[in-house]
C-alpha cells in the first residue's frame, strides 16, 4: 500500500515535471518568434524611414530652389511667378521638418529666416494688410488683396512660433526688432478682427469662417509654445478663440462641423470647402473635446473623397495638408499610399497644380510619419519585452 502511494507520487512529479517543460518550452517559442517578428518589423520600418528621409530632403530642396533674392518664396519658379504669402509660409514650415537623421540644416535655417524677414517687411509696410505678388521685370509687384486677413495672419504666427520653437530663438534679445515689431502688429491685427471670440475675414469682410478660425488658433499656439515674453496674452487670446471655435462652429445636431459662423450650409459630396472643413480641425491639431466624433468625420471623409490618391480634377490643387488628418489619426496606410503617389506623380516635372506649399505640407507630414514609425517600433518592443 505504502509502495504503491509512493509510486503515484512519483507519477505526479513527473507529469509536473513534463508540464513545466512544455510551458518553458512553448514560452521559449513565442519568445524567438516574437523577437523575429520585432526585427523584421524593424527592417521594415526601417527601410519606411529612409524613404521618408530621401522624400524629405528632396521636397526641402525644391523649395529653396524657389527661393528668390529677397527671401521671398514663389509658388512655382523663381524667375517669374508667383509669391502668395500665406502658401509660402506653408512652404517655409516644410523646410522646418526635421528626422533623427535628417535634421534641420543650418542653410535651411537661414532660408526661413530670410522668408521671415520678408514677410515681416510686407506686413509692416501694409499694415497688416498682406497681398500677392508677382514677378514681373524682375520686381516683385502688388497684385490682389488677400482673400482672408485673419488667416493670413495666422499662418504668418504658425511659422513665427515654429520657428522661434525650432531654432529656441526665444530670448527677446535673440528677436531682430522688425519681428517683434511683425508680432506685436499681427495679434493687435486678430485682435482688431475679433468678434465674440472668433474672427472675421477682414474689416470690411464679417463672414467668420472655421478654417480661418483654426489657422489663428493655430498661429497663436504655436506662438505660445516658443515662450516669449509676453506668452500670457497670447494665451489668454488662443484660449479665447479656442472656446469659441467649438461652440460657434460645431453643430450638433447634425453632428458636423460648419463653413460659416450661423450657417447650415452643406453639401456632403463637395470636396471643397464642405468635406474638408470637416477634418481641419485634425490637420491643425485643434484638441477637440470629443475625439470619437471628429474620428467618424475623418473615416466618412475618407471614403467619399479618397484624399490619399491626390485627385487633382476635384478643385486645381493636390490638397496634400489632408495628409496631416491622417498623421492625427495615426493612420499610416493612406499617409504612406499618399506620400507615395505624390512622388510618383509629381516630383519629377514638378508643373501645376504642384506648388510650393504643397511640397511643405508633404515635408511636414514626412516628419510626422517618421514619427509615427519610431512609435511603432516602441509598441512592438514593448509587446516583444
Amino acid at each position: 500500500m505504502h509502495e504503491h502511494k509512493q509510486n503515484q507520487c512519483k507519477r505526479k512529479v513527473k507529469h509536473r515535471k513534463n508540464v513545466m517543460g512544455l510551458i518553458i518550452f512553448c514560452i521559449t517559442v513565442c519568445i524567438v518568434f516574437m523577437f523575429a517578428y520585432y526585427q523584421n518589423l524593424r527592417k521594415e520600418i526601417s527601410v519606411r524611414q529612409e524613404w521618408l528621409e530621401t522624400v524629405l530632403t528632396r521636397e526641402k530642396k525644391w523649395i529653396l530652389e524657389n527661393q528668390g533674392p529677397e527671401g521671398e518664396i514663389y509658388m512655382n519658379g523663381s524667375k517669374a511667378g508667383d509669391v502668395n504669402p500665406y502658401f509660402a509660409c506653408m512652404a517655409a514650415l516644410g523646410l522646418l521638418a526635421e528626422t533623427k537623421n535628417c535634421p534641420m540644416t543650418e542653410t535651411e535655417k537661414k532660408a526661413v529666416g530670410r522668408y521671415l524677414d520678408w514677410h515681416t517687411g510686407i506686413l509692416l509696410e501694409t499694415d497688416g494688410k498682406m497681398g500677392i505678388y508677382r514677378k514681373e521685370s524682375g520686381k516683385l509687384i502688388y497684385k490682389e488683396k488677400a482673400d482672408s486677413e485673419d488667416g493670413y495672419l495666422g499662418m504668418y504666427l504658425f511659422l513665427m512660433g515654429k520657428y522661434l520653437e525650432k531654432t529656441e530663438s526665444t530670448e527677446s534679445t535673440d528677436l531682430p526688432e522688425s519681428w517683434k515689431n511683425g508680432i506685436s502688429l499681427a495679434l493687435k491685427k486678430i485682435q482688431s478682427l475679433m468678434q465674440d471670440g472668433i474672427t472675421q475675414v477682414s474689416e470690411e469682410n464679417t463672414t467668420v469662417y472655421l478654417m480661418d478660425n483654426l489657422e489663428v488658433w493655430k498661429g497663436l499656439y504655436e506662438l505660445e509654445l516658443a515662450g516669449l515674453e509676453d506668452t500670457q496674452a497670447i494665451s489668454e487670446i488662443r484660449k479665447k478663440i479656442q472656446k469659441q471655435i467649438e461652440k460657434i462652429f460645431w453643430d450638433d445636431a447634425n453632428q458636423r462641423w460648419r463653413i460659416i459662423g450661423n450657417s447650415d450650409r452643406y453639401h456632403q459630396t463637395e470636396f471643397y470647402p464642405d468635406g474638408v472643413a470637416q477634418i481641419y480641425p485634425l490637420i491643425y491639431e485643434f484638441p477637440v473635446k470629443e475625439k470619437k466624433k471628429q474620428k467618424v468625420l475623418y473615416d466618412q471623409f475618407t471614403e467619399s473623397f479618397q484624399w490619399q490618391k491626390l485627385n487633382k480634377k476635384r478643385t486645381g490643387f493636390l490638397w496634400a495638408m489632408t495628409g496631416m488628418a491622417a498623421a492625427q489619426m495615426r493612420d499610416i496606410n493612406n499617409l504612406v499610399e499618399l506620400v507615395g503617389n505624390y512622388e510618383t506623380e509629381y516630383c519629377k516635372k514638378r508643373k501645376y497644380p504642384l506648388y510650393t506649399g504643397e511640397a511643405g505640407w508633404i515635408c511636414m507630414e514626412c516628419e510626422k510619419l517618421y514619427g509615427l514609425y519610431e512609435r511603432k517600433i516602441k509598441t512592438g518592443f514593448i509587446l516583444c519585452a
